[in-house]
């Protein structure tokens, strides 16, 4: 295949894949924003304590439906349609099975996971009632993240987008209705988020079950296959580490700002966050473009197509998160006016956590797409290894830096972490890629 045919193929799948990722990074946005405006730091500080739970959700998503579209999009290169749709079925019995399992227990434990991460009072209320809806609804949460990233890998990628979009539209309307104008707080953010989500999934389904899908789902396709079950599960492991890695982080951060400054850190922490999410989401998005394409040519056995595929994700990623950094530095409130009306003191918090928090914000991108390279070319073992290993090599910087710079440390920690992880992993991404290039 030509370069210019492999150009156009990342952009056609890119280009959707991002903007669905960043539709995606709006549902917490526009949460935000909202919340920002009519609740203040309590608000926000709420929210923030309650999105560990809610990461494990958007994990388990992330698994089914990247290990879905992986197994499906190599059973495709190899021109096993049959297989192919059977990976499909396997997807739906975990999206059934795995959602009541995880929504469950966030029912159980809303409360005692927002005590042990010291809320209190009214935010504690606030984040229960967030929680026990997302809780409720998990199988149509599983089902929205999972579904557009198998109607991407089965050809439509603009309608991925479509839907996932029109769902954003819902929700900041839903948003609109139940926060600033019934006054339903974190429950109303809640219930938007599902109730726009929704759309998402019908549309997406619609596409499956018609003739426009290019593996078609006989009868019997979704009988329960254990060992396809494993293995799309298998696939997408590293993927759900990944966001477990953010959940678990999220989660320590919360605590030692707790402990080195209260609600008002934990708020402004609430801030970058959703700055870090926006870049998040946009690397994921060159990764779920990148993913099908290096899954399909790797099962087709074109090693040098893979290799234009993975440069120039990783050119894309890593120019649009050096530009981001250095906005960041520039101008650490260039976003904060979305979320805060009036509170100085929230501000002034929020901007020094950006220039500390955020130095090395590109680093995030090739974290990403290094994992997803070879989680796409079916080497789970190595995808596993990265996602664990940026996992862990965080404790230690978690750990100690806030007892020797306080506050600072605690900013610091993520940042510092990544630059080191990130120059260990280069050996290995660059070590893979000349293997490509031998081979080809």
């Amino acid at each position: 295949m030509k370069l210019s045919s492999v150009s156009r193929s990342f952009w056609r799948y890119t280009i959707p894949s991002v903007m669905a990722l960043m539709v995606s990074a709006m549902y917490q946005i526009v949460d935000g924003i909202f919340i920002g405006h009519a609740m203040g730091a309590q608000g926000l500080a709420a929210i923030n304590m309650a999105w560990p739970w809610i990461g494990v959700l958007l994990a388990v998503g992330m698994m089914i439906g990247i290990g879905t579209g992986v197994q499906c999009g190599i059973a495709q290169g190899g021109g096993d349609d049959r297989k192919a749709a059977a990976f499909l079925g396997q997807g739906f019995w975990a999206l059934v099975l795995l959602g009541l399992f995880v929504g469950g227990l966030l029912v159980y434990s809303a409360s005692l996971f927002l005590a042990f991460q010291g809320a209190a009072g009214d935010v504690a209320l606030l984040g229960q009632d967030y929680l026990r809806v997302m809780g409720l609804a998990s199988p149509v949460v599983l089902a929205s993240i999972a579904i557009p990233f198998w109607v991407r890998n089965l050809g439509a990628p603009g309608l991925a987008t479509l839907s996932m979009a029109t769902s954003a539209v819902a929700n900041i309307l839903l948003d609109y209705i139940f926060i600033m104008h019934l006054g339903w707080g974190l429950k109303g953010a809640a219930l938007a988020t599902v109730l726009g989500e929704s759309f998402s999934i019908v549309m997406g389904m619609i596409f499956l079950f018609s003739p426009w899908n290019r593996v078609p789902l006989k009868k019997g396709f979704v009988r329960l296959r254990p060992g396809l079950l494993a293995a799309s599960l298998g696939t997408g492991f590293s993927s759900m580490l990944m966001y477990l890695y953010i959940s678990f982080v999220v989660l320590l951060h919360n605590m030692l700002f707790m402990a080195y400054g209260g609600i008002l850190q934990v708020a402004a922490f609430t801030l970058v966050g959703y700055v870090l999410t926006l870049y998040y989401m946009f690397a994921e998005g060159v990764a779920g473009g990148m993913q099908p394409l290096v899954s399909y040519y790797h099962g087709a056995g074109k090693p040098e197509s893979v290799r234009k595929v993975v440069m120039l994700a990783m050119g894309v990623a890593l120019g649009v998160g050096m530009l981001m950094t250095f906005l960041v530095i520039l101008r650490p409130d260039w976003a904060l006016w979305l979320f805060l009306s009036d509170d100085p003191e929230l501000f002034a918090a929020a901007s020094m956590g950006m220039r500390l928090h955020l130095f090395a914000l590109f680093l995030d991108g090739f974290i990403v797409l290094t994992a997803s390279f070879f989680q796409s070319m079916g080497m789970a073992k190595k995808a596993t290894v990265i996602t664990l290993g940026n996992m862990f090599i965080q404790l230690p910087f978690l750990f100690f830096l806030p007892g020797l710079a306080g506050l600072t440390g605690v900013w610091l920690a993520l940042p510092l972490s990544n630059v080191v992880f990130a120059s260990l992993i280069a050996c290995m991404f660059l070590r893979q890629m000349t293997m490509l290039k031998k081979g080809s």
